[in-house]
């Protein structure tokens, strides 16, 4: 016997009602948070709009316009909360600089005669000292530690320094001037450092080679990882590195991570602090369809956030700010009013957990954030 329409509407109910019951009530066209952060869409007029965790503000008044840079390769804060700025000068990074591994015609152009390392006030952007012409070929990576040494990579000299607070010249140099290598003396386009509290450094050993190197606060050697891969991230495994290009360690953890940049992801090793034999042990890989290439990342250890930022590829992945808990999820994003980021290469957080910096290699500038905490 069939059933009557009253009979079908009851069988359809008893089978679909608990299927709506678990479905989760959504706002069309409205976000979902899953936190007790603020309705982005009640949060003030000067917030962007695309965070969902606490929204982190552009401040447009930042640098002052007395600041004038050239490619910004590395930016850095101390534990003072001043801005130090890495530029490149009058030189830009272009298919003529380098012939296969080595700077060209290095003699002959000779150092950066410009001022290449700036130290700004951090409210007002102020120069408030320069320093570094005549000294360096082409800028890279730039790291300040917890006692004020200032740490920079030149990817033309192949080379590492540390330069003692309140110098400015190094009481350390790695590697061979203007010549490349792959061994425990040499370098290949070395890119950024990261310093434990103790004095133990990391390098990310950059462009050709794709390891990660230890040493202690001396400058010897304790260990290495890494080999460069230049296939697909799905086939590189946990230590096939595509040009690590920046560094940053949550010491608390025991955990480096490495901005794997053509493989657009971040891998986090065993940074070795307590256990020694541990170091470069793999630990976490973190991977979005989002990031494109991953250029440059940064603990936040006041908030457990890191941040990063991309830069674009051929499937035209939009260029801007990551923040990512410690599971790997990203909580929100951010981006300068205006045009946006052009082509960010640094990030670096302040030490007190409200500031963010990004420099940029296009346009020529240094872009402060803050964030809003509740």
């Amino acid at each position: 016997m069939s059933p009557t329409l009253v009979q079908f509407v009851e069988i359809v109910t008893i089978w679909f009602t608990p299927c709506l019951v678990a479905l989760p009530y959504v706002v069309p066209d409205r976000p979902h948070y899953g936190r007790n952060y603020p309705d982005i869409f009640e949060l003030p007029e000067f917030y962007d709009t695309a965070f969902v965790g606490p929204p982190i503000q552009h401040d447009p008044r930042w640098p002052s316009t007395e600041v004038t840079v050239g490619q910004v390769s590395g930016v850095a804060v101390g534990e003072d909360g001043g801005v130090l700025v890495f530029h490149r000068g009058n030189r830009v990074w272009d298919a003529s600089t380098f012939i296969g591994d080595k700077f060209a015609n290095a003699r002959g152009k000779g150092p950066i005669q410009n001022h290449t390392i700036l130290r700004l006030d951090p409210a007002t952007g102020h120069v408030n000292e320069s320093f570094g012409a005549n000294k360096f070929y082409l800028p890279h990576g730039l790291t300040v530690d917890k006692q004020g040494n200032i740490w920079v990579t030149d990817v033309a000299m192949h080379q590492v320094m540390r330069i003692p607070k309140g110098r400015h010249d190094p009481d350390l140099v790695l590697g061979e001037f203007l010549v490349p290598g792959n061994d425990d003396k040499h370098f290949c386009k070395p890119t950024d450092v990261a310093v434990t509290s103790s004095g133990e450094f990391f390098v990310s050993d950059g462009y050709c080679n794709g390891r990660i190197l230890k040493y202690d606060s001396n400058g010897k050697l304790l260990t290495q990882w890494g080999q460069q891969f230049t296939g697909r991230a799905s086939q590189a495994g946990t230590h096939g590195l595509y040009i690590p290009h920046s560094l940053t360690l949550l010491e608390k953890q025991d955990r480096i991570c490495v901005a794997d940049r053509e493989h657009g992801r971040i891998q986090c090793y065993n940074a070795g602090i307590k256990n020694p034999a541990t170091a470069g042990q793999f630990v976490k890989s973190i991977e979005h369809a989002e990031f494109g290439k991953v250029f440059a990342i940064s603990y936040d250890p006041k908030v457990n956030l890191i941040y990063a930022v991309n830069g674009q590829t051929y499937m035209g992945n939009k260029v801007k700010g990551f923040t990512l808990n410690m599971n790997g999820d990203i909580e929100g994003t951010f981006e300068p009013r205006g045009k946006g980021f052009g082509q960010p290469h640094d990030i670096a957080a302040s030490p007190n957990g409200g500031d963010i910096y990004v420099g940029e290699i296009y346009p020529d500038r240094v872009t402060k954030f803050s964030r809003e905490l509740w």
